[in-house]
């Protein structure tokens, strides 16, 4: 193999990952610009709810129903109850 082929396949070598490097910045600056995109949404979204009045403040979960009797005992059964002793 002659001097002329091995430096010409080093400069190749040198140059792919500068190459791999450029994709994945373009890549990483593609994804960072549709996250601002989206961020800003959101960001308009949640200050019209917040405006309209629908917001998550106040908002109480369901109250719990009591158990009936054959509901303790299946869950007493399965072990999803301890009974202390």
């Amino acid at each position: 193999m002659c001097m002329y082929m091995m430096v010409e396949k080093n400069e190749e070598k040198k140059e792919e990952p500068i190459a791999d490097l450029k994709s994945v910045v373009e890549r990483l600056e593609k994804a960072n610009a549709e996250k601002d995109a989206l961020l800003r949404r959101e960001e308009e979204l949640r200050a019209r709810q917040i405006l309209g009045g629908k917001t998550d403040a106040g908002v109480q979960p369901e109250p719990m129903k009591p158990d009936t009797p054959k509901d303790y005992i299946r869950k007493v059964l399965s072990g999803e109850i301890q009974l202390e002793r």
